[in-house]
């Protein structure tokens, strides 16, 4: 028995009533090539429930590892897409090494592929951290413990170890060919029919390269999944789950030819795009099966989209800006609820940027529909090991919270006379310019649940006991009755907690 698991995330806001696509998708690319091997996929969000303080993580690994010494699997793979599920992913890792050292564990996503010499600094307990896509290199992990070899070895590439206090390096392998893609296997999950949403990705990679952005240490160029996968995927998935919500994983959307098929399947697709991507004129022919886009706008100060490498030129940012008036426009005139992300605070930023920014976004803000809009603006956060951070220290008078990997980072000044209270002004300003309509309201609690809400929020007394797995209120129960019965306790929250909701990033982490 082989185990993948999507671990649990210090932050709410990460968390969406989803199945976990990443490791489905490699751990049913190892099941069709190797159907003699058991597998199973576990959410610890959706199995365990969502630990709201340390008495109720503790349960939930208490839990775990009593199914684990059941199970005993050979080898365990692990997910770790954020940051901030890196210190549970390292904690959980402990645990399984304590309960039985001959599982062999394994690492893959975003984080370990960056930072896996600062996992290994803090953990003894990971045996191999996989770089960048891993479906071929986790086949031949799991193969090679079935037949009771050590996959360190054995020359598999794309992998790092740690052997006698150095770090040792495979050679990288060729990007994973995306027509080898297998057919999602929902029967791998321990709930399949728990889950209210059907993520799925269209595409892997992005060429733009932003410099705030970390796809390209994984994924530096977009590819396509061929129509066929992506046809008979969905198909199957809208069978096999009671969910009509399609939640599409896209670093540059361009498949709306695929829109004829989703209406066929009945689905509300939801979506990010960039400005300078979506063609503003195709929104009429898609208004009716569109939940929800989300546009990656990041600010209208041209110094900062060049200083983030979001534009190339002027010509390029007066494209950027007129296109996103005309979306904005196109979208409300269609009744499309739209999220605008923003990024306040850049390395360099002077308080003109952030001026800008809001007189660009009052008069966005005026072109108001049913659809509804919202500002999700947050302050900046610079990590190590990435361009962002190199442009940060490059900077003189640039000051940010330079407390590692695992640290927040926060920018708290990003020029000479731009302070961090400055900032938080802006952002607030900004986000209040919202148009929380109904049906955005609608479609935000349907896909993300405890949008903006901080993580004090799911203690409160009007929530109804039903949405907890524990007498202690400890554990917030996920699974689909539970997250039906909460949506209807969110609009109380949201005006209860209103004015933290545009507060800083660190408001929605859990006490673990």
């Amino acid at each position: 028995m082989f185990l993948f698991i999507e671990p649990i995330s210090k932050n709410t806001g990460l968390y969406v009533p989803a199945y976990p696509l990443p490791i489905l998708e490699i751990s049913s690319f190892i099941k069709i090539n190797r159907p003699d091997i058991d597998i199973k996929v576990i959410s610890i969000p959706m199995d365990y429930g969502v630990p709201l303080n340390k008495e109720g993580k503790a349960q939930i690994f208490r839990e775990f590892l009593k199914d684990l010494a059941k199970i005993k699997p050979k080898g365990i793979g692990i997910s770790c897409t954020a940051i901030s599920q890196a210190e549970e992913v390292i904690e959980i890792c402990n645990l399984i090494k304590r309960l039985d050292s001959d599982i062999f564990i394994f690492l893959g996503g975003y984080f370990p592929t960056i930072y896996y010499e600062e996992i290994f600094s803090k953990t003894t307990a990971v045996d191999v951290i996989v770089l960048g896509e891993g479906e071929e290199s986790a086949l031949r992990i799991v193969e090679l413990l079935h037949a009771g070899k050590n996959p360190i070895n054995e020359n598999i590439p794309n992998m790092v170890w740690k052997k006698e206090g150095q770090t040792c390096l495979s050679r990288r392998g060729k990007r994973f060919d995306l027509a080898r893609k297998a057919l999602l296997n929902l029967d791998l999950l321990m709930h399949p029919g728990e889950y209210d949403i059907l993520p799925y990705a269209f595409s892997r990679g992005c060429a733009y390269g932003c410099n705030f952005c970390m796809e390209e240490f994984i994924r530096p160029h977009r590819r396509k999944v061929p129509f066929e996968i992506i046809h008979n995927d969905l198909k199957n998935l809208a069978n096999k789950i009671n969910a009509h919500t399609l939640l599409i994983s896209d670093a540059l959307f361009k498949s709306f030819d695929l829109f004829p098929l989703l209406r066929s399947l009945g689905m509300k697709v939801n979506f990010e795009s960039r400005c300078d991507v979506l063609d503003p004129s195709l929104l009429p022919g898609i208004a009716d099966v569109c939940g929800i886009i989300a546009l990656g706008f990041e600010s209208a100060s041209y110094s900062t989209l060049r200083r983030m490498n979001k534009v190339k030129d002027k010509s390029h940012y007066e494209k950027y800006i007129a296109n996103t008036k005309a979306i904005f426009k196109e979208a409300a005139r269609n009744e499309i609820p739209m999220i605008i992300f923003m990024i306040a605070g850049y390395p360099g930023d002077t308080e003109k940027d952030l001026k800008e920014s809001l007189a660009f976004v009052q008069n966005l803000s005026k072109n108001k529909g049913p659809g509804g809009h919202i500002f999700k603006i947050g302050e900046c956060h610079v990590y190590p090991k990435t361009k962002i951070y190199d442009l940060a220290v490059s900077l003189p008078d640039v000051i940010f919270d330079d407390d590692g990997v695992f640290g927040q980072n926060i920018v708290r000044q990003p020029s000479k006379n731009l302070d961090f209270e400055t900032i938080l002004d802006y952002n607030t300003k900004i986000f209040n310019l919202s148009n929380y309509t109904q049906k955005i309201k609608n479609a935000l609690l349907n896909i993300m649940p405890f949008f903006r809400l901080p993580a004090q929020s799911l203690r409160d007394d009007a929530i109804p006991d039903a949405c907890f797995r524990d007498a202690n209120r400890s554990i917030f129960n996920v699974q689909g009755k539970s997250l039906s019965t909460f949506k209807k306790s969110v609009p109380v929250l949201t005006e209860k907690y209103k004015k933290l909701m545009s507060g800083q990033r660190n408001t929605r982490n859990l006490p673990l």
